[in-house]
This record gives C-alpha cells, structure tokens and sequence, in this order.
C-alpha cells in the first residue's frame, strides 16, 4: 500500500497494518453486489426523499422521488444527477479509499484507531475535484469493536478558487458508515456536506445531508451489472458556486 505507516499497537486483536487493509477490504464490495435503498436530502428547509431498487419489476422505475417539500434548487439537482446514474447504489460504497489515501499516518495508541492521511486523487475524480483533492486532508476512524471504517472526514487546508472566482474557503464532507456481518461490506449510511465562500467581499454557506435508511442488499441477476462507484452523494462543483 503507498503509505507511510507507523505502528506499536493492536487494533481489534490486530497490528494496526493489517487493521487498516482489513478495513479497507470491507469497503470493496464484491461486484455484483447491489443495494436497494431509502435516503432522506436535506438542505436549509427543503427536503426530498427517495427509493432506489435495483430489482424492481420490468417497466417500473428503478429510481423514484418519494417526497418534496420546499424549494432548492442544487437540492434538486443533487436528485436528478443520482437519478441519472447507471448504479445509483454505487453511491454506498467508498471501493476508491484505498486509492485515495496519499500520505497516511496511523495514530499511534490503541484506542484511537485513526489514519490521518492526505487525500490523493482517484480515478472517481473530476477537473473540479483536482482542486479541492490538491488541499484536502483526511481522517478515517475504526470502530473500536469491528475494526471497521466507522468515520471518515474530510476538510480544505487552504481556500480554493474556481474559475467564475468564487473563493471556497471552508469545505467539509463527512461520511458515517456501517458494516454488514452477513455481506462482509462497509456502506455509507450518512453523509454531510458543508462549504462557506463566495465572491466581491460576500460570503455564504451551503450544506447537504443524506440519510440511507432500509439498506437491503442482493446480488445483481446479471453479472455486467458491476458497480462504478460515484465520487460522492454529491459533487462539490454545485455545491462549492457560492456567491
């Protein structure tokens, strides 16, 4: 693994090496491994629902708005793009981590269980993603009894200017993570997103959550139905035009 590791204790009865790429195996879900799903998106007042199925019955939709409430229009897009995806389930998974760890640090004390690392880009990353990744630093928490990714932050050192000159000068993202005993996977259960910038001296702040809820995983009936995991729930470029 391209990381610089530094170790004197045990993580859930292992060397803290091989904690983490027991960890990062868990967030590499098997290929044909789908997941039908709810997920609640909030941002300020307006909330929208939603319910994917990958098995649902030919002629019926796969993907669905189940409710809206208040208007938000990069709410709504963040709707659309997922809608739009081939494998909108993609989005559980994290199988880019270990691509993405640059520099990694494991704490060194037995009930951390943390690596620190500096994010490196991934294949999942776009032109608007290399700006944010070149300044971009990571922590990834184990759960304790596990060992398996419970946490993972992410946060901008250094403001970020995009090309209309908008000034990012906050960017957060936080993805909270369950694991399933019986599929042997880590899957993303929350997700927030907040970004603070602007333009001529004004400053604003957005912010996205996303609750999964009702998780049901299956194994797709045909094998070209891979998973191509998605950057994020949602990609920073709407998010970060604040003005």
């Amino acid at each position: 693994m391209p990381a610089w590791l530094f170790f004197a204790v045990l993580w859930a009865g292992l060397p803290p090496e091989q904690a983490l790429e027991r960890a990062l195996d868990a967030a590499e879900p098997p290929p044909a491994l789908r997941a039908a799903f709810n997920a609640t998106l909030t941002s300020g007042d307006a909330t929208r629902m939603i319910q994917f199925d990958p098995y649902a019955p030919e002629g019926q939709p796969r993907f669905r708005l189940t409710y809206s409430n208040g208007s938000n229009d990069e709410l709504d897009a963040v709707v659309q793009g997922w809608m739009e995806e081939p494998d909108p389930d993609s989005r559980l998974f994290a199988d880019d981590l270990r691509l993405s760890l640059g520099d990694a640090r494991i704490a060194g004390a037995a009930e951390s269980m943390a690596v620190s690392f500096r994010h490196r880009m991934s294949f999942n990353d776009g032109p608007v993603d290399e700006r944010f990744s070149a300044r971009m630093s990571g922590k990834m928490q184990l759960d304790r009894a596990t060992g398996y990714v419970q946490r993972i932050d992410y946060r901008i050192d250094s403001p970020v200017t995009l090309d209309d000159g908008t000034e990012v000068s906050e960017y957060r993202q936080t993805y909270n993570f369950l694991y399933s005993e019986r599929w042997g996977v880590s899957y993303v259960v929350s997700y927030d997103l907040v970004a603070r910038g602007g333009r001529w001296g004004l400053s604003e702040e957005r912010s996205v959550r996303v609750t999964l809820t009702d998780v049901a995983f299956g194994l797709a009936g045909d094998a070209r139905q891979s998973l191509q995991s998605a950057p994020t729930p949602y990609n920073p470029g709407p998010t970060a035009i604040l003005r």
